[in-house]
């Protein structure tokens, strides 16, 4: 449903400003594109933005009768924030902020953040009767698995807007230099009961694991933003070249070697966004 009222917007504005006359701008028809000291705000819409993809904490340890098994994942990091599939207009991947140092050139900010946090608690063992063993008088309360996650991503730019004979459009081309960052930990509190304290069941979980990834690169930008009336823009974007380098290390516990990969990644007119914006 949320798919189909974006799509309506978007196709109701486009309508609307084939019906809007572009002319050279006079007094009568003065310049509807920013100028010097002007902001500007825009929904992101397209491929997300987070560098997230394969963050995992690293598993814990496996503990079967008198055999252990603790591997540690060696996929390496993954910029999904280019690919051929799953991107679409509807999807919501962040907002910027732009301001006008000249008539021409302009300072951008954009991103987004998700930060998730779920605190552990310790399970606790219940009560049976003894002479009814079926009859259960307090249950087993499970654990809560600690799990945090953090995805944030940062990109600062510059644009330069050209001049062009027409009072609605605003062409532009310049550099952005993004900055990815995801972390996920983890930590099972649950504790055997039923296992004596020098078991190897007995805990499981030995320390919070995590898995952080950073990445950062530069890219190319162009677009083009067309104002649809005084203050209201829609506007596409794409890079035509972007560099990507992704570095990632997963710790399985506290005191234990971290396990490192990186990837670096080039992409060509394969990142686009379409843009809901407004003048201020």
């Amino acid at each position: 449903m949320k798919r189909h009222i974006i799509l309506t917007v978007m196709l109701f504005a486009m309508l609307g400003s084939l019906y809007a006359q572009d002319t050279t701008p006079t007094e009568a028809a003065p310049s509807m594109i920013p100028v010097a000291g002007d902001f500007t705000g825009a929904i992101l819409f397209g491929r997300g933005n987070f560098l997230n993809s394969g963050i995992y904490a690293p598993p814990a340890p496996y503990v079967s009768g008198s055999t252990g098994y603790w591997t540690v994942p060696g996929n390496s990091p993954y910029n999904n924030t280019v690919g051929t599939d799953q991107n679409t207009v509807s999807n919501i991947v962040g907002a910027e902020m732009r301001y006008f140092i000249t008539d021409q050139i302009a300072l951008k900010l954009s991103g987004g953040a998700i930060l998730r946090n779920t605190p552990e608690s310790a399970n606790l063992p219940g009560v049976i009767d003894p002479n009814v063993p079926t009859a259960a008088w307090i249950p087993d309360y499970a654990a809560v698995v600690a799990d945090n996650r953090s995805d944030i991503n940062i990109n600062l730019g510059g644009e330069y807007h050209f001049a062009t004979k027409y009072n609605r459009l605003s062409p532009y081309a310049g550099l952005n230099i993004p900055f990815y960052y995801g972390r996920h930990s983890q930590y099972d509190p649950t504790i055997n009961y039923s296992q004596a304290p020098f078991d190897p069941s007995y805990q499981l979980d030995v320390g919070i694991r995590h898995t952080e990834q950073i990445g950062f690169g530069i890219q190319a930008v162009a677009g083009v933003d067309y104002y649809l009336m005084e203050g209201f823009y829609f506007g596409f974007e794409i890079k035509p070249i972007s560099y990507v380098y992704a570095y990632s290390q997963k710790i399985p516990a506290p005191g234990l070697e971290s396990l490192e990969a990186n990837n670096y990644s080039w992409s060509f007119f394969s990142q686009t966004f379409l843009k809901i914006g407004f003048r201020f």
